[in-house]
């Protein structure tokens, strides 16, 4: 975590005028600079997780002195230009966009030429309590999302079958997971 006595003394070391309005839009650095001290006291109160404040304050200085630079010398004529570090951050709208284009290319390489959706499992807003105190319970999620697409996938494919006569021997247990023919097996991919 970014110890808050030496994000004050970055603050008197670096001008944070450099972040821009981006195309008419702010950027995520310039609406949680304004806001930092409301995240600060959602952090103070237990809302946020370590690892999102951590970011938040990373988007904020990126480009900074603060996260660290180096420093190129000319050796003829004794020129200094200082090169800050960038964050590489999701959040950060410079340096997540150029991740999010390379991890678009990747999936899109990968990916079956075939028709895809896109569902979303999601946790009742009284549940999310028990998900952000521990974090094991997310694999539960994906455990009952997988099922219930088995099931559906699996249900729609056996009436299909059912209905041009076919007869399948049929397994006692829905979830038995098998490479085989008659059953569907499917992955989820999750970004985050």
């Amino acid at each position: 975590m970014i110890d808050d006595t030496n994000y004050a003394d970055c603050l008197t070391l670096y001008n944070f005028n450099h972040v821009d309005k981006i195309k008419g839009k702010e950027s995520f650095s310039y609406i949680f600079n304004d806001n930092i001290n409301y995240i600060r006291s959602l952090y103070n109160r237990g809302k946020i997780r370590n690892i999102t404040y951590d970011t938040i304050q990373k988007t904020i200085l990126c480009g900074s002195i603060y996260l660290g630079y180096d420093l190129f010398v000319c050796p003829h004529c004794g020129n200094e230009s200082i090169v800050p570090h960038k964050c590489h951050s999701k959040l950060c709208t410079s340096c997540g966009t150029k991740e999010a284009k390379l991890r678009a290319a990747h999936i899109s390489s990968i990916a079956l030429d075939a028709k895809h959706r896109h569902i979303v499992f999601t946790i009742p807003d009284l549940l999310r309590g028990y998900f952000i105190k521990d974090r094991s319970l997310l694999n539960l999620l994906f455990i009952a999302a997988r099922n219930t697409l088995a099931c559906i996938f699996n249900d729609a494919k056996y009436r299909k079958i059912k209905k041009k006569k076919i007869y399948l021997k049929k397994n006692k247990c829905p979830y038995s997971y098998k490479n085989d023919r008659n059953k569907i097996v499917f992955g989820s991919v999750l970004t985050l």
